[in-house]
């Protein structure tokens, strides 16, 4: 028994999901433009190149294979010291294995592209 009062609906499918469709949309997101007060200040000094490092939450993720009992010893550490494993290890990089001229490099590496230059 088919339903004789059913409609076809009629659309067209790329006109109406620009309407939803955000990820891929064909017109481009407008630019935000970034007052004067607001510009970030690029950083000279290492002390505070490395504070921002240690303070900046932007993070991608990493796989670091690790024995078992190493991952639960850092895992340890990391919570009496009220930290995440991330925070740890980005601190032990920062810390102990990146030179200060390596750390300089990506900090301005990462400013041009945060500033658009």
């Amino acid at each position: 028994m088919a339903n004789r009062k059913r409609k076809p609906i009629n659309l067209d499918s790329n006109r109406e999901g620009e309407k939803f469709d955000t990820l891929f949309s064909s017109q481009e997101s407008p630019v935000k433009k970034v007052l004067p007060e607001q510009e970030e200040v690029r950083l000279q000094q290492f002390d505070k190149i490395r504070n921002f490092f240690k303070k900046d939450k932007r993070q991608k993720q990493y796989s670091i294979y690790l024995p078992e009992s190493m991952q639960k010893m850092i895992k340890r550490h990391a919570i009496l010291e009220d930290k995440s494993f991330s925070q740890v290890t980005k601190e032990l990089f920062l810390d102990h294995y990146l030179t200060d001229s390596e750390i300089k490099a990506a900090y301005n590496e990462d400013y041009d592209k945060r500033n658009h230059l």
